[in-house]
């Protein structure tokens, strides 16, 4: 069960959280960190951040809004629910509990993830038009304006020209619904970056991009600044940030160079953590929130 407010500070835990976090703060500002902007002028970029539901604690529903405020994150990206008829994030009184929640706490909704593709693909389960549907009407009630849509396990698209072909017919049927709701679907796979380009040009809206995950395309092989150079602004919906078992700068990932390429394209939007837990879920998001905020002040 959750703490409450009184219980936390009581129990000494907002002094934890606010050493986590500029401990992060301080990796973030490290001269390996900040390099590029010495003797040039650095871009400025409009960053917000925002935390997978894992990243907050276990079993957390409503009430990790309110976590994520404690830690110092702005926006919680949800599941859509598991595979069913009517998806969870469609449910009448699920989004009245967390609408509420946001509006207690401030916290906003970042974005949207439809895990669940994962073994039930795009491509695959004939569901798979209207969970889209469901999901961008269910963005668009929480005054969001990003879907994360996933192609793993089951649904890898990497050596699948087919699953890829029937992908980009689904997407483009869905492409005029996601924009008249003002609500941008985001491919996170396995592809690179030249695949997805070629991917989302077949599609042919801008309501269709990638969702970029720094920690998936790095252990993949890809030359992660070079890819996020080739996105750009353009087609780059979102972004997570993760490095496996590490806290943000202390894994194998070089975000300095990361940062940098962020900046080059002059991106604005949320950049989401799915990172593992170190210190324990609150006290490593306090620290991987604070990292961020170090690594583009």
């Amino acid at each position: 069960m959750a703490a409450t407010r009184r219980e936390f500070i009581a129990s000494g835990g907002a002094v934890a959280l606010g050493s986590a976090m500029a401990a992060g703060l301080t990796a973030g500002l490290t001269p390996s960190a900040s390099q590029a902007a010495r003797g040039e002028a650095r871009k400025k970029v409009n960053i917000r951040v925002g935390a997978r539901t894992g990243c907050l604690g276990r079993g957390l529903g409503p009430e990790q809004f309110d976590v994520a405020r404690q830690v110092g994150i702005e926006g919680v990206e949800i599941e859509a629910g598991q595979a069913a008829d009517r998806l969870q994030c469609a449910d009448p009184d699920f989004q009245k509990q967390y609408l509420a929640a946001m509006e207690k706490t401030g916290v906003v909704m970042a974005s949207i993830c439809m895990g669940l593709f994962n073994s039930n693909p795009v491509f695959a389960d004939p569901r798979a038009k209207d969970w889209l549907i469901q999901t961008i009407d269910a963005t668009a009630a929480f005054s969001a304006k990003s879907i994360l849509v996933a192609f793993f396990g089951k649904g890898n698209m990497k050596e699948n020209l087919d699953a890829r072909a029937k992908t980009v017919e689904i997407m483009k049927s869905v492409a005029g619904h996601a924009e008249k709701k003002g609500v941008v679907l985001g491919l996170e796979n396995t592809l690179s970056a030249e695949e997805n380009i070629e991917m989302v040009e077949k599609i042919g809206s801008p309501f269709v991009r990638v969702y970029y995950d720094v920690g998936n395309s790095f252990y993949n092989g890809y030359d992660v600044p070079k890819e996020i150079r080739l996105l750009g602004a353009k087609y780059i919906s979102e972004m997570h940030f993760k490095d496996r078992d590490a806290l943000l700068g202390k894994g194998k990932i070089d975000f300095a160079a990361v940062g940098r390429a962020v900046r080059d394209i002059g991106y604005d939007g949320w950049i989401v953590l799915e990172t593992s837990s170190p210190l324990g879920p609150q006290n490593s998001s306090a620290y991987n929130a604070g990292f961020i905020r170090g690594l583009f002040a």
